[in-house]
Formats: C-alpha cells, sequence, structure tokens
C-alpha cells in the first residue's frame, strides 16, 4: 500500500468517527477533494469544527444546568427565609395581646393598644397584663433596629418584664432586674427604651419608671395635657449597674395616658417633615375623655395622613390607657 492509499485509508477512518449525517458528509468531503493530503486536511478542519460546535454546546447545556440549579436553590432560600419571617410575626403578634376590650367585665379603667410595623415584624412592644385585682401594669418599649434581631430582642425583653413584674412590686425593681439580665451576653449590644406603669385601680395611682423612652402624655379632666416627668433613664440592655428611679402620678376619673413609640412623632411626610410632639398633643385638644379605642385610632390615621406616600421608617405603637374610678 503506497502513500496515497495509507492517507486514504487514514482519512476515511476519521471521516467515521463523525456520527450521523456528519459522517456521510465527512466521507463526502474527503472523496471529493480526492483523498490525499488535502482530503486530510479538510476532514481535519470538518473534525475541530465539529469538536469546537460539540463543545460550544457542552458549554451551553452546562449554563442551563447551573442556571437551574441556582434558581432552584434560590427558592429554596428564599421559601425558608419567609418561613421563618412567617414564625417571627407568628411569634411576635401572638406575644402580644389582640382582643380589645381586654378585660370586658372590668368598669374601673378602659384600655386600647396597637401596633403598626414598618417591617415584616417589629422592634416595638406593648403589653399590659394585671398583676393583682387592683394593679394593672402596662408597658411600651422599642428596640434598636429593625427585623428580626430586633423582633427577637424585644420578645426576650416581653418576657423577662412579664417575669419580674410578677415578683417585683416597684417599677424601678422591675426595669432594673430586667436590665441586669439583657446585659447578659450581649456581644452586638442590643437595647431597648422602656416605659413600665403600674395602675393602682382603686386610687388612680400611676407608679413608673422610664428607661430613655419617650414620656407618655396625661391628658388632664380640665382638658390640659401633662408630660410625665423622668424621661431619663439610659434604655435596657447598655449598662447592667444601672439602676432606676420610681416616680408616681395620680388619675381623676376620666383621665388618661397615652404611651407610643418614637415612630410616631418621627413619622414623616414626603419632604421629610417630621410628625412631631407639636401636632401630636394638638390632636388632644377635645379628647381628654374620648375613649382609648377611638383615641387610637384618631392618632393613627392622622399620622398615617400625615405620611402620605412617603415609606414608613419606623413602626408606630401605641398605648390609652383610662381610669374610670374606683369599681363599685
Amino acid at each position: 500500500m503506497d502513500s496515497a492509499d495509507q492517507i486514504r485509508q487514514l482519512g476515511t477512518g476519521l471521516a467515521k468517527l463523525l456520527d450521523g449525517a456528519e459522517s456521510g458528509a465527512s466521507l463526502r468531503a474527503f472523496e471529493k477533494a480526492g483523498g490525499g493530503l488535502d482530503g486530510l486536511a479538510s476532514l481535519a478542519d470538518l473534525l475541530h469544527a465539529r469538536e469546537a460546535q460539540r463543545d460550544a454546546l457542552m458549554r451551553e447545556r452546562t449554563f442551563q444546568l447551573e442556571l437551574a440549579l441556582d434558581i432552584l436553590r434560590t427558592r429554596d432560600k428564599a421559601a425558608a427565609e419567609q418561613a421563618e419571617w412567617d414564625f417571627a410575626t407568628d411569634l411576635q403578634l401572638a406575644g402580644l395581646p389582640q382582643d380589645f376590650p381586654p378585660f370586658p367585665d372590668r368598669s374601673d379603667f378602659d384600655l386600647h393598644a396597637g401596633m403598626v410595623t414598618a417591617k415584616e415584624v417589629g422592634g416595638d412592644l406593648y403589653d399590659f397584663f394585671l398583676l393583682a385585682p387592683n394593679r394593672l401594669g402596662f408597658v411600651v418599649a422599642d428596640a434598636a433596629g429593625k427585623g428580626l434581631p430586633a423582633a427577637i430582642f424585644i420578645t426576650l425583653t416581653r418576657t423577662l418584664l412579664r417575669a419580674a413584674a410578677q415578683r417585683l412590686d416597684q417599677p424601678s425593681d422591675c426595669l432594673t432586674s430586667v436590665n441586669a439580665m439583657l446585659c447578659i451576653d450581649n456581644p452586638t449590644i442590643m437595647f431597648t427604651t422602656a416605659f413600665y406603669g403600674v395602675l393602682d385601680t382603686e386610687t388612680g395611682e400611676v407608679l413608673y419608671a422610664n428607661a430613655g423612652h419617650n414620656p407618655p402624655y396625661v391628658l388632664r379632666g380640665d382638658g390640659s395635657v401633662d408630660t410625665l416627668i423622668g424621661a431619663g433613664g439610659m434604655a435596657l440592655g447598655v449598662m447592667d449597674e444601672m439602676r432606676y428611679k420610681t416616680q408616681r402620678i395620680r388619675l381623676a376619673p376620666g383621665e388618661s395616658i397615652v404611651c407610643f413609640s418614637d415612630g410616631v412623632t418621627e413619622a414623616t411626610n414626603a419632604d421629610g417633615a417630621l410628625f412631631g410632639e407639636e401636632r401630636l398633643v394638638a390632636l388632644f385638644n377635645g379628647q381628654t375623655l374620648t375613649h382609648p379605642t377611638e383615641l387610637l385610632g384618631t392618632i393613627i390615621v392622622e399620622v398615617d395622613t400625615y405620611m402620605g406616600l412617603a415609606p414608613m421608617a419606623d413602626d408606630v405603637t401605641l398605648l390609652v390607657l383610662r381610669y374610670n374610678g374606683a369599681k363599685v
């Protein structure tokens, strides 16, 4: 067999390596080129083109597979994260009183509270509970930050506060105890402001302590509005040796306390202007004897109207407590 026959045989063998229609086409191309070195070169070009086509197809299919896997992973991650948010939301809302009036058999006080969160879960807290037949505890708190970490921290604060309130009569001692526990193992230095008060439903006296929270307003029977003194005191979770002070006031029948978070006064409109405390106090004109449910609704509507289409930057939380006089 001479060299030309060897080349022809090699070209025929290489051409058969190509599958399907390409195999017949490559044989025809090889024969058309007259075999020999020219035919072998043409066949080699065809082989390279075929390999390049296969490589491109493989890269495309690999990319499509990786994209599909990324989509599945992203979907599963999003579903897991949403499940966590849903759980956190359910956990937080389950811990907050939702039924109003909360004590329908009581005529010595009326109470209503509510919260509108800026995210799926909030960093604010409202709560109230009977410590004795004539002692009503109530609290509004606001954790630093937003979202899940703040919600977890504020839920822990509520649990600790309720536990401390059951064994400590003075609000100052209660906040001091909660603060010490929150400061333990707190590497991220999470903290929360808090106002905690206890109403004596027989006398109208309110004992309270404040851990850096917005001081509540007192709506007096003569139409005047007082700001509760004692706004000082560091937020809970910052200094483990912090001590708080108990203050006291007395409510006459028909007078109310309005507790709120800074999401009310710091709500902004489209121009970035704050709702402010002056606007909040102005809402109280002529409302000093208004039922807590109606008053709370009025405040929320006014804040929402003021914000318009501006994004909600902070949670809005309110608690309104009206003393009606000793139960007869």
